[in-house]
Formats: C-alpha cells, structure tokens, sequence
C-alpha cells in the first residue's frame, strides 16, 4: 500500500529540487502530464496527484490549453503565499450513499483501496435516504472544494436540479448503481436488466409460470425498473404475459406508517406477504427487490406459517453475506460491490483530471451471477 503513494511522492521531490536548484526558473513550463507518466514509467493519474500537490503548495500554476509552469512569485523552499490565485481542490473523494449497510461498506472498501493507492483520502457520508440530506451535503462538497465524489442517489427521479448544479460547476462526481433521469453522467452500475433476467429464468425453469415482483416503488430508480424489465423480458421469452397483479408495490399508507426499524419492516413485509397470497391466480414464487426485502420476507412466512420453498418460493438480489446464513438460505444474485467501490473510484480520479468532466461521459456495466440456495424449488400445487 505504501509503494503507489511514493511514486507521485517521488515526482514532487524531483521538481521541488529543479525549482530549488535553480535548474526551473520562475515562469518556466514544466513538462506535459504525459510526457512525466512515461519519464517516471507512472499511470496519468499518479502525475495529476503529484501536480495538485505542487500547485496546493504553491510552487505550480496550472493554465488551461496551456499548461503547468513555475509561479512567478516562487522562490527557494516556497512561495509568497499573501496572493494565491489558484484555489487548489483538496486530495479527497468524497462517498455519499442512503444506507449503511453491509453492501455500502463493499462499495466503500473498493473505494478506498484504489483512492488509496494513488494518494487521495476517502470521506463518507450517510444521506439515510433523505433528499433533504443529500442536497446539503452535495452542495457542500462545492464549498470545502474537495476533488469529487461518487454518490449512490437516494432516487432517480429527485435533486436534478442539485447535480445539475455540480455538472455546471464542472465538480467531477461519479454515480453508483442508479442514474439520474434526463441527465448524461458517469456512472457504474451492475448489469441489473440481466440480474432480472437469470433469477427469472431460474424460476421459469424450476416450473414456475406465476411469479410475483415485490418492490417498494417501481420508479424509485432505474435500477430497479432495469430488473423489472428482465423479469417481464424472461416471461414473454417464455411465453407467458406479465400481469399487472403480479407487481406488488407499496401502497403509500403503507410506507408512510411502517418505519425502519426490524419490527416495521417486518410488519411491511408480512403485508407484502399477504398480498403475494391473495392473487386470484396462486402465484407460486416471489423475486423480492433485494436481500433485506427477501430476509424479512422469509420471516413474515414463517409467522404466517407459510412454508419456504414447499408453498412458495422467494428469491432475492445483492448475494449479502447473511444469503447463505438463514433458515432457509436465499437464492438471490450477486452484485460485485467491492468491483462497483474500485471502478467508481479509477472513474473519478480520471475526471479529476479533465478541463470538463462531463465531455464525454461513460458508463460502466458489471455482470450479475445468480447464486442457487435453498428458498427456490419446483412449485408444489
């Protein structure tokens, strides 16, 4: 962990004792980003960090389409620091997700390795799905002028106008999982359409042809629609129709009187339960949005006496540590957090570096694998 770090370290010490020397000279252009990665045999990215440093310190002023030199104003050992024109973006990259769960702490692994490696510190903020929350702290990050960020959003469809205002700024963030809606950002998602498709599939071919969909809120974010849209892909591959009786959201009485804590999700999940039941058609498995949703869907059927997989199936998404742990351990799909954490993360540093990080924008698409376990079976009518 300590090699990476000193490579950039070893490029700041190289010109620090040119300047010093007298060997670069006030107003002298250093050489371009490229031609100091093949110099130091270092990636792009390495060289940015090292340049940030030396302009925080105040030995470089870097100009667009022309760029780094010497500051006029420097002289051995340092700079005049009374008139700094140049307000320098500090090594960090910030992480804003809506949980805290297991899965944050993966993508916030991945992060922090990479981040790591090529001298940035990493901070981490917890929005707690509040839009109110995550407004505050995204127009911070403009103030404490730090130099990005990756956000998983709290919804697709709110705050537009916030990381409106960040793109406009030209503050290099990243997105994590879900996009967000009318706005071309960079992102890195898990391949949730295929997600959606390989557990359908399982379902389809263990012989099920009346399989439930459980969410909260269908529009709640693009990723969630991209699962919903392999699960009715695999059924009309299938042949068979999807209903709308087998999409089972939240009603909003619902969600406004269960909170978060075991007992309420445990009390939503047994509505959810219920409904699942009640179809005029048995419907015989249920694809519940996430792991957490499928966990307390487990208990709810076994408060209600329902027998998991014998009566019904129930299956999940994510591949959370806890999957494979339960009574009956859940077939579900895996994302790779970690994987997302590390992209998200050589995705920014790289804008870091760009005039107008939002030029040329990419996305990133990582496979899904379904995981097999014991809540799946063949329908038993």
């Amino acid at each position: 962990m300590e090699s990476k770090p000193k490579l950039y370290q070893n490029i700041i010490d190289h010109f620090t004792a040119l300047a010093d020397e007298g060997k670069l000279k006030p107003g002298d252009r250093i050489p371009t980003e490229q031609e100091i990665a093949e110099q130091f045999g270092v990636s792009r990215i390495t060289v940015i960090r090292a340049l940030k440093d030396l302009e925080y310190r105040g030995m470089l002023v870097r100009i667009k389409r022309k760029g780094s030199f010497i500051r006029e104003d420097y002289v051995n050992g340092g700079a005049i620091t009374v008139e700094v024109p140049v307000k320098e973006r500090l090594p960090i990259i910030a992480v804003v997700l809506p949980f805290g769960e297991e899965y944050g702490l993966d993508i916030l692994q991945g992060v922090e390795q990479f981040c790591a490696s090529q001298g940035y510190y990493v901070t981490y903020h917890n929005t707690g799905y509040s839009l109110k929350r995550e407004r505050e702290v995204l127009l911070k990050f403009l103030e404490d002028n730090i130099s990005g960020a990756i956000v998983y959003p709290c919804a697709s469809d709110q705050n537009i106008e916030i990381f409106g205002s960040l793109m406009i700024h030209k503050f290099p963030f990243v997105l994590i999982d879900r996009t967000i809606e009318g706005l071309d950002v960079p992102c890195v998602v898990s391949n949730n359409f295929q997600g959606g498709q390989l557990i359908t599939q399982h379902l389809l071919q263990l012989g099920h042809s009346r399989i439930a969909f459980v969410c909260a809120r269908l529009k709640e974010a693009v990723s969630v629609m991209e699962r919903y849209r392999g699960y009715c892909k695999s059924l009309i591959d299938a042949g068979i129709m999807p209903r709308s009786e087998w999409l089972i959201e939240d009603e909003e009485e619902s969600a406004a009187e269960y909170d978060d804590s075991p007992d309420g999700q445990l009390k939503l999940a047994m509505e959810r339960l219920e409904r699942v039941l009640n179809r005029k058609e048995k419907v015989t498995a249920a694809i519940a949005i996430n792991d957490k949703s499928a966990m307390y869907m487990l208990k709810a059927a076994q408060e209600m006496g329902v027998k998991v997989p014998h009566e019904l199936s129930i299956v999940g998404f994510d591949n959370l540590s806890f999957a494979g742990m339960l009574d009956v351990s859940l077939t579900t799909i895996e994302q790779k957090f970690t994987l997302q954490g590390r992209e998200a993360a050589a995705m920014v540093l790289r804008l870091c570096g760009e005039e107008n990080p939002f030029r040329e924008t990419k996305k990133v698409t990582l496979p899904t694998e379904l995981i097999v376990r014991k809540s799946s079976d063949r329908p038993h009518e």
